[in-house]
């Protein structure tokens, strides 16, 4: 029986709901419980295709419909979900929504935002125990530090290099690539016994600032000067109202004038010292009246100066220091007073500027100005003033008194040379006063002080002074006396005193003299062994080849004629020089050519 041909339908009919469920609606079903909705339906039915077509599976949720033109391309499955992080589960997909609902977007969420902070977070580390763990470090520091003081306290003292020794030659180690710095000091140290050597103190170690003196009673003009905290003096000398009634008057009260000095030398006020200083220099009567030897010897003792300014002739005690006795000391006073010095010298009377210079020469045998170039600087200036206006009448007799007084109270050479090395050779004066020195402390005669370098040094004199045993190197030689023993030689050797250029024998014979004392400052050198890290031999060695090549090369007055193999000992004619140098000339001469030849 044939089966009759089914009626055909509308097409309407395939979008009617049906009880029977064929295997495409089955899978139809499956994907709309997997997808949460329904395709949109086709704007047209001519658009609907009846062959399934393959479809790519969807991702397992569905983006925001206002994410599709604005993602770039970027892919979501790259990223770790939200609510991972968030300790949450994915949220499951809308099993009840209606099959032709637009999909909702991807960051509605559809459970309770439940905050991260009621989660246990657990922390990569514990503040509490790194608290705990940085109390305990910093306990056991404390603890070893306390350890090492008293160990230190308990070990018998040696002598070592200072502190700032140790960290400056650790710093030098470590720029050059050195990773055991204090193995290398060690090694020094072991090398070469350190004997800390002796040194001069000007000044009071246990200085204190006295007191200001009582403020004197004055009329009401001048009480600008004296009433007051500091900063209300300082507001009166900004104003210029004292320099001009100080100009109007032409002087000051001598009880002002000596209250203001001794403030001078206590005053922490920059401001206020500078101003005091042109005020007592707008006062030239009273200094060269007030301003005497004692009382100068009063103001140096009032900067901390100790009392051995009191006794000019006698030898002063010196000590061997292992650290720095001026720490932390403010030198600004002291700076403020030697430039007074310096501004008043031309009103000065001649033994109070006699005696000044006297007491800064004293002064700079301390290395106090050596270590600080501020006051290295006002030093330079303020002797230079002093020895400028010490008449020329007395010149000799302080030169000579000068030498007396300094080789009197120490014997050190080490000591000594400071004083030469704080002496500027630019002025004449302080050029001459210096090298006068020298030739004292070399000869240790102080009468020679009191006459001219060239009337009483020959370079002939020096070549014999290095003769004697101190000059000699031996086991018990002192290699810091040494090399200020030659630093002293060469300061007194100078330019040499050449002789006149018009006597060629005078200055055959001078040169000569030259190489002479050169080639034994050579022997010197080569006798001194600095192997090991010997630093006191080496710096001598250094400053002896320093000073040989000073002389061979700048106080001869002609280099030094180099010898051929052809060239005898005592067989060379300097005379017959230029007579040679002329025949070989004429010898070299082009031979001109005959007219009649071209």
């Amino acid at each position: 029986m044939s089966e009759k041909p089914k009626p055909n339908k509308s097409i309407l009919s395939y979008f009617q709901p049906s009880s029977q469920q064929t295997p495409s609606s089955q899978r139809s079903s499956r994907l709309s419980s997997i997808h949460g909705s329904s395709p949109p339906a086709p704007s047209s039915p001519l658009s609907y295709k009846a062959t399934p077509v393959a479809r790519r599976v969807a991702p397992l949720e569905i983006g925001a419909s206002d994410d599709d033109a604005s993602d770039g391309g970027f892919s979501d499955d790259s990223l770790e979900d939200l609510s991972a992080l968030l300790g949450r589960g994915r949220p499951k997909p809308a099993s009840s929504a209606a099959p032709f609902d637009t999909p909702r977007a991807k960051r509605t969420a559809e459970v309770p935002f439940v905050s991260p902070a009621k989660g246990a977070l657990k922390h990569k580390f514990d503040l509490k125990a790194l608290a705990k763990d940085a109390r305990l470090d910093n306990a056991l520091n404390a603890s070893s530090l306390k350890a090492k003081a008293s160990a230190d306290a308990a070990r018998p003292s040696s002598p070592t290099r200072g502190e700032s020794f140790d960290l400056a030659f650790a710093d030098i180690v470590k720029e050059k690539s050195g990773q055991d710095a204090h193995k290398v000091i060690r090694a020094v140290q072991r090398a070469e016994p350190i004997q800390s050597q002796s040194r001069y103190c000007f000044f009071d170690r246990d200085y204190k600032v006295p007191p200001s003196s009582p403020v004197p009673k004055l009329a009401s003009p001048w009480t600008l000067l004296t009433q007051g905290n500091s900063a209300a003096r300082e507001r009166n000398l900004t104003s210029g109202v004292p320099q001009s009634i100080l100009a109007k008057n032409g002087g000051l009260p001598d009880s002002l004038f000596q209250w203001i000095l001794n403030e001078l030398c206590i005053e922490r006020s920059p401001l206020i010292r500078r101003e005091y200083c042109h005020i007592i220099h707008g006062c030239p009567d009273q200094v060269e009246r007030l301003l005497t030897l004692e009382r100068l010897k009063e103001l140096f003792l009032r900067l901390g100066a100790s009392d051995d300014i009191k006794f000019r002739e006698s030898e002063i005690t010196v000590s061997k220091l292992t650290n720095e006795q001026y720490q932390d000391r403010d030198w600004s006073n002291l700076e403020s007073f030697m430039t007074l010095l310096s501004m008043i010298s031309g009103h000065l009377s001649a033994a109070s500027a006699i005696y000044a210079s006297q007491t800064l020469l004293l002064m700079s045998m301390d290395k106090l100005l050596i270590y600080n170039i501020d006051l290295l600087t006002v030093y330079e200036d303020t002797i230079e003033s002093l020895v400028n206006a010490i008449p020329s009448s007395s010149w000799d007799s302080f030169c000579g008194d000068a030498c007396s007084i300094l080789q009197a109270v120490i014997e050190a050479q080490h000591i000594r040379v400071n004083a030469l090395q704080c002496l500027s050779i630019r002025n004449n004066r302080t050029h001459d006063v210096r090298r006068r020195l020298a030739i004292t402390f070399l000869f240790e005669d102080p009468h020679l002080g009191r006459q001219h370098p060239e009337d009483v040094f020959t370079v002939r004199h020096a070549i014999e002074r290095l003769d004697e045993d101190d000059f000699s190197i031996t086991p018990q030689t002192d290699f810091a006396e040494l090399k200020a023993m030659v630093t002293i030689l060469d300061i007194a050797v100078d330019d040499g005193t050449p002789p006149e250029l018009s006597s060629l024998e005078d200055e055959e014979q001078f040169n000569q003299d030259i190489d002479e004392l050169a080639t034994k400052l050579r022997e010197i050198w080569r006798k001194i062994n600095d192997a090991g890290m010997k630093i006191t031999r080496t710096e001598a060695k250094s400053v002896v080849e320093w000073v040989q090549q000073r002389l061979s090369n700048t106080v001869r007055t002609r280099r030094k004629l180099k010898k051929s193999i052809f060239d005898f000992p005592g067989h060379e004619d300097l005379a017959s020089l230029p007579k040679q140098q002329e025949y070989m000339a004429k010898f070299f001469q082009k031979i001109p050519k005959p007219q009649g030849e071209k």
